[in-house]
């Protein structure tokens, strides 16, 4: 009796190491897509705040063109911030982030919202934006042409 109490001790303990393994594995693999998507959409964030276009174009892909982000200026990304890919419906695909926008006058920060593609590439980073801050900064419109694909936000 002594013999079928240890097999089953070594089959429940060895369930649940299985467990624990796969577990863990899962879940090191979620957190490591959250960090290449954050650290691919910071480092398309400041290649457009330096101005390094065909830096930016090379991380972010099609659609984004050369040219349309010329097309921004004077407006222009200051800051950025608050960079977090979250984990949703089984798949690292989407986050938010604060972004700090200045074109004549003050620097304003709005949220935004951004997607990730194939390869944890963002795929749309959307403004977030109040009337008062669109009356303000048209530009923040122009952003999310180009930038998110549509000026609905």
């Amino acid at each position: 009796m002594k013999i079928i109490g240890r097999i089953g001790v070594s089959i429940l303990l060895s369930l649940l190491l299985a467990w624990a393994v796969l577990f863990l594995s899962y879940f090191g693999n979620v957190l490591w897509k959250q960090f290449k998507g954050e650290r691919n959409v910071s480092h398309f964030l400041k290649a457009v705040q330096q101005q390094h276009y065909d830096e930016a174009v090379s991380r972010f892909g099609e659609p984004l063109n050369k040219e349309s982000l010329k097309q921004l200026q004077p407006f222009r990304l200051v800051k950025y911030g608050r960079i977090n890919a979250d984990f949703d419906d089984g798949c690292v695909c989407s986050g938010h982030a604060e972004l700090t926008f200045q074109a004549k006058g003050a620097p304003i920060t709005v949220p935004a919202l951004f997607t990730l593609r194939e390869g944890n590439k963002p795929g749309q980073i959307c403004a977030l934006m109040t009337k008062e801050q669109r009356a303000s900064m048209p530009q923040l419109a122009q952003w999310n042409i180009v930038v998110c694909g549509s000026d609905s936000f």
